[in-house]
């Protein structure tokens, strides 16, 4: 399956995105509203880094759903983030200077929400989050000796699925990675990889994999879902009694997201909602996606859904390991329902649901020091996982620090990735193959 290419000329985007100004409103400070303020530990001592791959949820959004979020509300959103585009043919390479930049304004009042803003735009405290990353990746790894301090795009590879908010978090990461000169003195083009939504696994698809649904619409006949409903029950009867809205299973998705996107901008929440109620909420969705992605299990439901992913993530690494030249820093663009069944699949979920901007880091590393018998391949790497900057170690790894054996990494993914040939994995009955659940939706 080929991926599309998105070219981004840092000048272009540069242009248009630092025309991002503060929004309006204050920004929320509370740890869900975004991962912030963390770095990527030291490096093991006595190891040579060789590759990462960075897997990150998009920054801060608008509300994604397109149903008004409660009655009563009026929050207008001003959106001050906007992108910058220009046609280019795939080989074309333009010199000093851009010619023109077309810029993307959203009316104002002509939109579902009120405002100026798409839906699920990504905001201009989204595109700081991004920037602030790439600022720490730059810290940890463009020193000159893993990544050149000048970008050098052979060694970068980009990919997101083709949807705005991705695409400009990529766009943003990298402005802070590597910084363009001031003012620009040269356009450099950066390729942005992306896939028809058909056959797209940055979440999970069941137009690729159609198991994948058939797990989310069962999902709640399973012994977890019936014993865990009647709290799903009394959480519904709390929020029409305190805020007399009458929610059903199928939207308190898209309220607690509402609940979520105004209280991270320090909107109007609804009439009657307490913090208390707020948090249990939120504590409700985590537990449906978080227990959906063990459903069946967490190798089934990975080999169906996430594991496409993983898969490419374990070429990577392999690649490197056996030798072949392979781009040393791999961005991928998605969305919480990219991390969270990822974390899982890993094996280290908490259960908390993932921030905006938060990053999930594969740090492959090679032992290059001399020993009294030479190791193969396989036994000189080891892989280290980081979590919002923190080490987070599966339980199969038995090396110090969080580190595991490259052997005992590629033997356990075997176990949460589809074959190569998955139409069998993959196939369900045409009574089965039904519109999928909210479970899966992108966000």
């Amino acid at each position: 399956m080929c991926a599309c290419v998105y070219k981004m000329s840092t000048a272009a985007v540069l242009l248009s995105l630092v025309l991002s100004l503060a929004v309006s409103v204050a920004v929320g400070l509370d740890p869900e509203c975004g991962a912030s303020g963390w770095q990527v530990p030291p490096r093991p001592a006595a190891l040579t880094l060789r590759q990462v791959n960075a897997v990150i949820r998009h920054g801060d959004r608008t509300p994604w759903g397109g149903d008004l979020c409660w009655p009563e509300d009026s929050s207008v959103w001003d959106c001050q983030l906007t992108s910058g585009q220009l046609p280019m043919l795939t080989d074309h390479q333009y010199g000093k200077v851009l010619p023109r930049v077309y810029r993307k304004i959203y009316s104002f009042g002509d939109e579902t929400l009120r405002g100026n803003c798409s839906l699920s735009q990504l905001t201009s405290i989204g595109f700081n989050q991004q920037k602030t990353n790439g600022q720490n990746l730059a810290q940890a790894y463009v020193d000159g000796t893993f990544l050149s301090k000048t970008m050098d795009p052979t060694q970068l590879y980009l990919r997101s699925d083709d949807i705005p908010r991705t695409l400009m978090s990529a766009e943003s990461l990298m402005l802070g990675m590597y910084p363009p000169d001031k003012p620009a003195t040269f356009t450099q083009t950066l390729e942005i990889h992306t896939m028809d939504p058909t056959y797209d696994y940055m979440v999970a698809n069941p137009m690729l994999c159609p198991r994948t649904g058939y797990y989310s619409n069962t999902f709640n006949q399973s012994q977890a879902w019936m014993d865990h409903h009647p709290t799903t029950l009394a959480l519904l009867e709390d929020i029409y009694k305190t805020t007399g809205y009458n929610l059903t299973e199928d939207n308190l998705i898209h309220y607690t997201d509402c609940l979520r996107t105004h209280y991270c901008h320090k909107l109007e929440l609804p009439h009657g909602m307490t913090m208390e109620l707020y948090q249990r909420a939120w504590a409700e969705v985590s537990w449906q996606f978080y227990n959906l992605y063990q459903y069946p299990s967490v190798g089934e439901n990975s080999r169906t859904g996430i594991g496409f992913l993983l898969k490419e993530l374990g070429e990577n690494m392999n690649a490197t390991v056996n030798g072949k030249k392979m781009p040393k820093f791999l961005l991928y663009s998605g969305h919480d329902t990219t991390l969270m069944p990822l974390l899982t699949a890993m094996l280290v979920d908490d259960g908390v649901w993932s921030p905006y901007a938060s990053m999930i880091l594969m740090e492959l590393y090679e032992n290059t020091t001399a020993t009294p018998q030479p190791l193969s391949a396989i036994d000189r790497f080891s892989m280290r996982l980081i979590y919002n900057g923190k080490v987070v170690s599966p339980v199969f790894c038995k090396l110090p620090g969080g580190l595991c054996h490259f052997k005992d990494i590629s033997d356990y993914l075997n176990t949460v990735i589809p074959p190569d040939d998955y139409t069998k994995l993959c196939s369900v009955s045409s009574q089965s193959r039904r519109t999928f659940g909210k479970l899966l939706w992108n966000f």
